[in-house]
């Protein structure tokens, strides 16, 4: 058996941590999704993250990605390990002290955000500065003891041991992360945010704690990773004009690459949101579904079935016709409208390429194209963060010239999903 080289993918997600070993040739060599004990959507407002649970999640994901790579070859997967890149959910800030230590993280969900200091909104493209805000405002002192808001993917490389950074998709980004002028505008310490780096360049390496702790290979380096949209666009292909990418987990979004004319503003939409893309000519234009697998879970929760195994529950859902089939076509539904908002814009979608844990099950993907009257198309890795990472590794470590060189190689179509039916309007 040859013996290719490794990258270890990670991706903090709402619900869970994924983690994938994908070798040179951009196949999936083991794969592990981790669960939380409980995040805000089931705990509710007064719920407490800590940056122990992604932690305690990698862990564990690795162990059992470790475990199942040595099962299929016989090898040890740190032994084959050439980089680690992560990627996360956003825009969520970690604030840490002068000692490493994290504080609980403001999550992008969990609400905490505000205007000014005087408590005047404030127009700011920032999606980050309205979370640090919040916090300057209402915990003060730990405000003060706070060295650094990190993201949540630079959390986790931070701990692993990189340095403290603040990855940035393209320079177009810079306004939608933080500058001086809107630091100002919020009343906050510029000095408080790290610097900012490129995509796919090496941060770090993995620090000889981390090595013993995550059993790990001292010194692999650590990649600078991408927000999960970005990670998901790379991983399925989405980098040229036309390309359509289904990101569905907790929540969902559909993102189409333009090519549109350069003004001095981002392009507007009714109902669309508008953000760079990472060529420079190119934007993203997205519609989000803030619930979408979530209403799914609750479903389960509910009617007591979360351990019930997944394709098997499905089947059961879809020939019964009950509840759990009323909310299959209400995240449908959901999908649909949003086709309908690109439609209303001037952008036709008929097909899409999706990405996520909903990707992985055939009776709701047919159901899905079927009820929203749209082709899906299946990658080989269905989750586009995890191979969007691998992307960005494979730059770094030369196996391939470029981002749109190492999407073009590593995204390979699994399945394609053709609409038998359509769902009435009525």
């Amino acid at each position: 058996m040859l013996k290719k080289p490794l990258v270890l993918s990670a991706d903090i997600g709402t619900s869970s941590l994924k983690a994938a070993l994908i070798d040179s040739d951009g196949s999936l060599a083991a794969f592990a999704r981790v669960a939380y004990p409980a995040y805000p959507a089931q705990a509710g407002a007064a719920f407490i993250f800590s940056t122990v649970v992604w932690e305690n999640a990698l862990e564990s994901a690795i162990s059992i990605v470790s475990a199942e790579y040595a099962a299929r070859t016989g090898l040890k997967a740190a032994d084959r390990l050439e980089a680690v890149c992560v990627s996360a959910n956003g825009p969520t800030l970690v604030p840490y002290t002068i000692d490493g230590k994290s504080l609980p993280p403001l999550l992008w969900c969990d609400g905490r955000v505000s205007g000014t200091a005087s408590g005047d909104n404030v127009k700011t493209k920032s999606l980050f500065l309205p979370h640090a805000a919040w916090f300057a405002q209402n915990e003060p002192a730990l405000y003060e003891k706070t060295k650094r808001f990190i993201s949540a993917q630079e959390w986790v490389s931070f701990m692993l041991g990189a340095e403290p950074v603040t990855t940035l998709p393209s320079g177009l980004y810079e306004e939608y992360y933080w500058n001086k002028s809107q630091c100002a505008l919020f009343g906050l310490d510029m000095a408080k945010f790290p610097p900012f780096v490129e995509m796919g360049g090496v941060i770090g390496g993995i620090s000889e704690k981390a090595a013993q702790r995550f059993n790990l290979k001292p010194h692999t380096p650590i990649i600078a990773g991408a927000p999960d949209f970005i990670a998901a666009l790379i991983g399925t292909g989405v980098v040229e004009p036309g390309l359509v990418c289904d990101r569905a987990g907790t929540s969902e979004g559909v993102n189409l690459c333009a090519s549109l004319p350069k003004t001095g503003e981002a392009p507007a939409f009714n109902g669309l949101r508008t953000l760079p893309h990472i060529h420079e000519d190119r934007w993203n234009l997205g519609c989000i579904i803030p619930q979408s697998g979530s209403l799914f879970d609750q479903y389960r929760m509910e009617s007591n079935q979360r351990q019930r195994d997944y394709d098997e529950l499905l089947q059961t859902i879809i020939q019964e016709k009950g509840r759990g089939y009323a909310t299959l076509v209400t995240m449908a539904q959901q999908v649909k409208n949003a086709l309908g908002t690109f439609q209303k814009n001037g952008f036709a979608i008929a097909e899409m390429r999706v990405s996520g844990g909903q990707a992985k099950n055939r009776l709701w993907n047919q159901l899905k194209a079927d009820l929203t009257g749209c082709v899906l198309i299946v990658p080989e890795i269905a989750d586009g963060e995890l191979a969007g990472n691998s992307c960005l590794a494979a730059v770094a470590l030369g196996w391939a010239k470029n981002i749109d060189e190492a999407a073009a190689r590593l995204f390979r179509v699994k399945e394609r999903y053709e609409p038998k039916t359509i769902l009435s309007d009525n």
